[in-house]
């Protein structure tokens, strides 16, 4: 069980961290490149600029896989701040449940449309590009996952089935900014 963890940790790392890193060092070469091209030796490549798109693409859209597992992105918390813990993690437990349906409704479309997209080619290199919007798949499927991580959990607390160390996390994974400065404050650290 302990290697299976291991493989799938190895595995999300890969998609969520090196390929996009990988992506992002290609599609700067690229870039730099294309400059030098351009202006120096005042010959375009032709290539660059799908290049750099796909590129974009598969950093942006795995990125923010990362973000989603790392609970990185943007929430507005205004409102759920001012609430009990179970009411938070109520309306938690709302909007992850919505996000993850309209992610399961839209995943066998977006997968079919995508496979369709093989047939279409990108002007200059001739890549599929089924192989261009493919992290969107990989986006929606993982998205959904974490979204059911994170429904677990908020569904724990909101029931009150939760434990103390439950709760915990709950607290650390959804505290305000106020409360998250507070903490540091106490623990003698800073925010940055």
């Amino acid at each position: 069980m302990n290697s299976l963890i291991k493989t799938r940790d190895i595995l999300r790392d890969i998609v969520e961290i090196y390929i996009p890193v990988a992506t992002f060092v290609i599609m700067f070469v690229t870039f730099v490149l294309q400059i030098f091209f351009r202006y120096v030796v005042r010959q375009p490549l032709a290539w660059a600029y799908e290049v750099t798109v796909s590129c974009y693409l598969w950093l942006v859209i795995l990125g923010a896989c990362y973000a989603q597992r790392d609970h990185g992105h943007v929430t507005f918390t205004l409102i759920t701040d001012k609430m009990p813990i179970r009411g938070r993690a109520f309306c938690t437990f709302l909007g992850s449940l919505l996000i993850c349906v309209a992610f399961t409704w839209a995943f066998v479309p977006s997968l079919k449309f995508v496979l369709m997209m093989k047939m279409q080619k990108t002007s200059m290199l001739k890549i599929g590009l089924n192989i261009v919007y493919f992290p969107y798949i990989v986006f929606l499927a993982l998205t959904i996952l974490y979204m059911l991580r994170d429904m677990i959990l908020d569904f724990k607390v909101w029931t009150g089935l939760a434990s103390d160390e439950d709760r915990k996390k709950y607290m650390s994974l959804n505290a305000s900014e106020v409360e998250q400065a507070i903490e540091a404050s106490k623990e003698g650290g800073s925010m940055l």
